[in-house]
């Protein structure tokens, strides 16, 4: 019996520790670490159901149903958000498109050691455009890829190379800039067309959550910007940031974007299907993302990267 009290107060105390960042991922504190456990929440939900078991197990039945409303809650919050957004998807689906596109985002990672597989692959892949995050080792790689896309934004000699926008078509008013002072130069604005239509391209990877409140700032700084820009859009890079977390939702509302047909898991690798989707494209109308896979192989990155078919909706 001692046993089994013991049993229940222990598990009661991981409830309670559980409903604490259940409350942190909605409430703003104004404490470092609360837009990671935003992009957490679906995951501590999932955990949540764990632990009710558990409770349920130890025969601490009406704490086990807290813990399963509380599992409830977090899922539930995270659908309802998402579902929202891709309420705009809705009247463009069905419509013809007058042309496409394919796009590579993908996070690389610095320090990659399998850099020229790496190449290969993004030199093979098909994409009309790619947007490649921690560029560094791509460097030596540079006339490989220049042959499939001649056309380059970031990256310049003797400067940083984390953002790097490769096209194979025409660029123009192309712009680097700045999100925020923890990590400069990492948004990329270029014009190009497709179809006959203007379209603008943007890149950009945001600070990780854990720098205070660095990645919020960075992603209100894009929403503004973004919303400057008229006309049909594509949006790709690392945000480091879920899809349901504030920074995330109120960009895709404040810059009037459409999600994917999915968000797709992209870290950590280890995870597979099952991580979090970190690594965003969106596009604003009449441009839609008709199809998004995460790749299979993470080619020595610690992202899984995302190649995108997109149409530009007749009008």
């Amino acid at each position: 019996m001692a046993i089994g009290a013991e049993i229940r107060g222990v598990l009661t105390g991981f409830g309670l520790v559980a409903a604490g960042a259940i409350v942190l991922t909605r409430v703003d504190l104004g404490l470092p670490g609360q837009s990671l456990l935003q992009s957490l929440q679906l995951h501590m939900g999932v955990g949540l159901l764990g632990l009710a078991l558990l409770l349920a197990l130890a025969k601490a039945r009406w704490r086990a149903g807290l813990v399963v409303a509380m599992a409830v809650f977090a899922a539930g919050h995270v659908m309802w958000r998402v579902a929202a957004q891709y309420e705009g998807r809705g009247p463009l689906q069905g419509l013809e498109r007058e042309a496409g596109f394919t796009l590579l985002s993908f996070n690389v990672l610095n320090s990659n050691d399998r850099h020229d597989e790496l190449a290969d692959y993004i030199a093979g892949s098909g994409a009309d455009f790619a947007f490649i995050m921690e560029a560094g080792r791509l460097r030596q790689h540079f006339e490989q890829l220049e042959v499939v896309y001649p056309h380059r934004v970031g990256c310049e000699q003797g400067t940083p190379c984390d953002l790097l926008m490769l096209s194979k078509l025409p660029l123009d008013n192309a712009e680097i800039r700045s999100l925020g002072n923890i990590h400069p130069n990492r948004m990329i604005v270029a014009q190009t067309e497709i179809g006959g239509e203007a379209l603008t391209l943007v890149a950009a990877h945001l600070t990780k959550p854990y720098f205070d409140d660095a990645g919020i700032f960075e992603a209100r700084r894009l929403t503004r910007q973004l919303a400057a820009i008229e006309g049909p859009l594509v949006l790709a890079g690392d945000f480091n940031s879920a899809p349901w977390a504030d920074a995330i939702d109120d960009l895709v509302h404040g810059a009037n974007l459409l999600p994917p047909p999915r968000y797709s898991a992209t870290w950590p690798t280890e995870l597979g299907p099952l991580g979090i989707p970190i690594d965003h494209v969106f596009s604003r109308a009449p441009v839609i993302i008709d199809r998004i896979e995460a790749l299979p192989d993470p080619l020595g990155s610690n992202h899984l990267g995302l190649i995108a078919e997109l149409g530009v909706v007749a009008q």
